[in-house]
């Protein structure tokens, strides 16, 4: 094992920089992102005395005066610790489930795709729709953790997933040339190459967790910070408002920050990574779609056989729950409408996916001219991201007004995430060798950008891609559900509240089945731009 571990080490000290550099680009850095959030600060502060969004904007001390007014504090602490214990709770709860799949899906070929399938299903299902069904399989107290999980899942299993990856390819050809056990190659190969990409991961789950956390009080908790974003939404309480906003948003930039200096520490040990070329598939294009539609198939039958032993079992109300054959005979008796609607939604989850990915991978350029530019970017994007957006809503429905656009605006700030992280943390993988040596050849700026940075860059790009086309779907569904028009959120709202569930739950399968074609499609992108820029 000794001689496997002095073969393999230089593979991980190559990826980072000298070790003296280090401390001052750190010190650099902690003060761009000073900096920034000061100019943050000034321009809410500006903001706030200008009566921006008809005087909805409060100055950070009235906001911050509210939550330390000693009448609410103590409203306000048992609030956050609520919200706070059940975003963990779920974290840690995906966070496993997702490892345990992604282990498993990358030992056992042959359930690689099922469980792919199921993973992309998991993301799919809107929290709009599986809120009711949460709370009613576990409970109105345990919901929250439930969708915090289920929020989270997929941005672990992605990660680890092209984290187990990296592993692949001619370092584990060596590790076996040289007689390691299984053992060995996972502690000293697979699961260190996996960790920096499970940090990067995690901070996509960190803030989604708190996010589906307050989803989950939205839907009838006792407590926590969404219970008060929802009555001082219905009651016009812009400072209660605002307080549950900035505790929110503080947790979320916490855990952000935690999940940052994990990644930067691990990405130090054990290099950033990058996902090696994928394995040919030897299979033809008609056998590969075959093999895809019997194991969706099978995979939709086996959850509709569950959901209907569940309303026999269970002996479900019809006002909680429909059975499959209701459901099914309301989508077949109204094609045309569903076709109108899904069509609704595909074109404002586009429009959200093109602005959001834009914005994302414009800002993640930005960050990466300089420490200054990025100290100014990377605070203000954790701001927007670890908000939850039910406390956004208000503040986008004033600024841009309360029609069918707004929810593009709503949809593409839960897109810019993914496309910032992955595509500054592609940005970043490029080895300083391969720049120096570029630079040494009198290659311009542009042209090392060119011919190393950006085919560095393109499978980390790809599979945030991957992981925004997706959410896009979902984000759009939510956006739509608060402010939207038309489009199946609206459709799935409108009839959950006229109690039809059979048409409620028919709109949460086409959401579901239009995230999953959007899944497919893109991940089949993500796989062709890995096996041809991968490592």
């Amino acid at each position: 094992m000794n001689e496997i571990a002095s073969t393999v080490s230089p593979v991980f000290v190559r990826s980072r920089e000298p070790r003296a550099r280090v401390p001052w680009r750190s010190v650099r850095m902690v003060g761009a992102y000073l900096a920034g959030v000061l100019v943050l600060l000034l321009a809410w502060e500006v903001a706030g005395r200008a009566g921006l969004a008809s005087g909805f904007v409060l100055t950070p001390g009235q906001a911050i005066g509210t939550v330390l007014d000693p009448e609410y504090s103590g409203l306000y602490l048992r609030s956050a610790g609520a919200t706070f214990s059940a975003a963990a709770t779920g974290l840690a709860i995906g966070g496993v489930l997702a490892a345990i799949s992604a282990l498993v899906a990358h030992q056992i070929r042959g359930l690689r795709r099922i469980v792919d399938q199921v993973a992309a299903l998991a993301n799919s299902a809107p929290w709009v729709a599986v809120g009711p069904v949460v709370l009613v399989v576990a409970g109105r107290e345990s919901g929250p953790i439930a969708i915090a999980a289920l929020a989270v899942y997929f941005y672990f299993f992605v990660s680890i997933s092209v984290g187990l990856s990296a592993s692949e390819g001619s370092l584990r050809d060596l590790f076996s040339s040289l007689g390691a056990s299984g053992w060995a190659t996972a502690t000293l190969l697979t699961i260190p190459r996996a960790l920096p990409s499970l940090a990067e991961g995690f901070k996509l789950a960190a803030p989604a967790a708190l996010a589906g956390a307050v989803y989950g009080e939205w839907y009838g908790s006792s407590t926590g910070l969404g219970v008060l974003l929802i009555s001082g939404m219905q009651g016009g309480d812009v400072a209660r408002l605002w307080a549950a906003s900035v505790i929110a948003a503080g947790g979320g930039m916490l855990a952000f920050a935690v999940a940052a200096i994990a990644q930067w520490f691990l990405r130090r040990r054990y290099g950033y990574g990058i996902v090696s070329k994928s394995e040919p598939d030897t299979r033809s294009t008609r056998r590969r779609v075959i093999t895809t539609v019997i194991e969706a198939a099978a995979i939709a039958a086996a959850l509709i056989g569950i959901w209907q032993l569940w309303i026999t079992l269970g002996n479900v109300s019809p006002l909680v729950a429909p059975g499959p054959a209701r459901v099914f005979e309301d989508l077949a008796s109204r094609p045309g409408e569903y076709a109108n609607l899904v069509g609704q939604t595909l074109s404002t989850a586009s429009l959200a996916l093109l602005l959001g990915v834009g914005v994302g991978v414009v800002l993640a350029v930005v960050a990466r001219l300089s420490t200054f530019t990025s100290g100014l970017v990377v605070p203000a994007m954790v701001v927007l991201t670890a908000t939850p957006l039910v406390a956004m809503f208000p503040l986008l429905a004033r600024l841009f007004g309360y029609r069918d656009s707004t929810v593009v605006v709503i949809a593409a700030v839960l897109v810019v995430l993914p496309a910032f992280v992955y595509t500054r943390s592609g940005l970043d993988a490029a080895l300083p060798q391969h720049r120096d040596v570029a630079r040494s050849l009198g290659a311009s700026g542009a042209a090392t950008f060119r011919f190393i940075g950006l085919p560095s860059a393109l499978p980390h790009m790809s599979t945030g891609l991957r992981i925004a086309a997706s959410s896009a779907i979902i984000a759009t569904v939510i956006g739509e559900s608060l402010i939207g028009s038309t489009g199946l959120g609206v459709e799935f709202t409108y009839q959950y509240r006229l109690l039809s569930m059979a048409p409620a739950f028919g709109s949460a399968i086409l959401i579901v089945v239009l995230s999953l074609l959007v899944f497919t499609v893109f991940g089949w992108i993500d796989r062709l731009i890995h096996r041809r820029w991968g490592a």
